[in-house]
């Protein structure tokens, strides 16, 4: 599995016109003819790319300056990976490991609280948290490296997750008709949100808080008719006029 992976991301990224730029999006024509890479030096390409991101983000992590740490040619670099971003992507899937899998026998709601907390834990550990950040920024500007991403680290999880909220509405747990889409954007938003702007990660009661408003809000037994907003707001005027001071009554003045 981790094999094929790799092989579809060098297929998956490719290149531009070849110009050997200063950026982690710099990108060449990869020549991936002859021997297959040595263990050894992918290990210490790889591990060079993501020492660098994380000390001087994105930038930093040139081909060159990869080349240097690592203590191998441009030419070894430029024959296996596309670009340097690619390189730092090969790294963060290598940390990561395969989509988020709950345990047996759990319940839906046990699969989604495991599944988030998961992420959180990936997203805040300082490894691989700088690692996605500088590879979603040389996304930005690097169409095939956005599609790798998407293929390699967004798509497999977010179909970890549908799996389960499809589970869920076939077990009448959640209403049939939800956009489990919706749903999945409304769990996973926050953290990617607080990692791409460098804010306090969610803590453990932020996390429960989340999944149980997105729970309720999803949970058939929790559907309300369209008319209860009104109903609720009818009801709390009537409430509040029932305690109101009671004024003298107005008599008509006689002729």
């Amino acid at each position: 599995m981790a094999a094929r992976r790799k092989s579809n991301i060098l297929d998956i990224v490719s290149t531009n016109d070849g110009t050997q730029g200063a950026t982690a999006t710099q990108t060449v024509q990869p020549g991936r003819r002859g021997r297959p890479r040595s263990a050894q030096v992918r290990a210490a390409v790889v591990r060079a790319a993501a020492q660098l991101t994380r000390a001087g983000g994105p930038a930093a992590a040139t081909v060159d300056a990869i080349a240097k740490r690592a203590a191998v040619s441009r030419t070894t670099i430029y024959k296996w990976w596309p670009s340097s971003a690619a390189i730092v992507l090969e790294g963060l899937l290598d940390a990561v490991g395969d989509p988020i899998i709950a345990a047996p026998g759990s319940s839906s709601q046990e699969a989604l609280a495991h599944q988030l907390r998961a992420l959180t834990a990936i997203l805040t550990d300082t490894t691989t948290g700088p690692l996605l950040r500088a590879v979603v920024a040389a996304s930005a500007s690097d169409p095939a490296m956005a599609r790798a991403v998407r293929d390699h680290w967004l798509h497999p999880r977010r179909a970890a997750l549908a799996a389960v909220m499809r589970q869920a509405v076939a077990q009448g747990e959640i209403r049939a008709g939800t956009d489990v889409d919706v749903i999945i954007d409304a769990l996973v938003s926050p953290p990617y949100y607080r990692l791409l702007f460098a804010l306090s990660p969610l803590d453990d009661a932020a996390l429960n808080d989340l999944l149980e408003t997105v729970w309720r809000g999803c949970r058939r037994s929790d559907a309300l008719p369209s008319t209860a907003p009104a109903v609720a707001a009818a009801r709390s005027i009537t409430a509040s006029s029932d305690h109101r001071a009671p004024t003298k009554p107005r008599w008509k003045k006689k002729t």
